[in-house]
Order: structure tokens, then sequence, then C-alpha cells
């Protein structure tokens, strides 16, 4: 992984198969990321996902996780 140092609002490329698309860094408590990422509207998948507030949220290491 590169030296860039990850804060509380930066976008982030998440590095788990199946997962697309940037994510916000929410929180970082302790070593762990908790990322986020609103799920309305059209996908990168191209599913459409209606008018939702959902929020995919998730908690990864530094390794799992590249600043864009």
């Amino acid at each position: 992984m590169s030296d860039v140092e990850i804060n509380v609002g930066d976008f982030v490329k998440v590095f788990i198969v199946g997962m697309d698309g940037l994510y916000t860094v929410d929180e970082i408590n302790e070593g762990v990321y908790t990322v986020s990422q609103p799920y309305s509207g059209m996908s990168t998948r191209g599913h459409y996902a209606g008018k939702s507030s959902y929020k995919h949220t998730l908690k990864l290491p530094l390794e799992k996780i590249e600043k864009v």
C-alpha cells in the first residue's frame, strides 16, 4: 500500500471481491476504518435501487482500502 494518510471524509476503494464503487470514510477507531456507500438510484452494476436511504457500511483494516 502507499504511504498516503487516510482521514475521515476521504473517498477510498475497497479491496473485497464483489465490492465496487467508492466508499467514504466515516470513522477511524483503533485501526478499524468504518466506510459507507449510499445505495440509491442506479448502481455501478446497472441495477436500479429506487428511492432508498439504505447505506452500505463496512468495517475494515487499512490493508483492505486505498485512498483515491
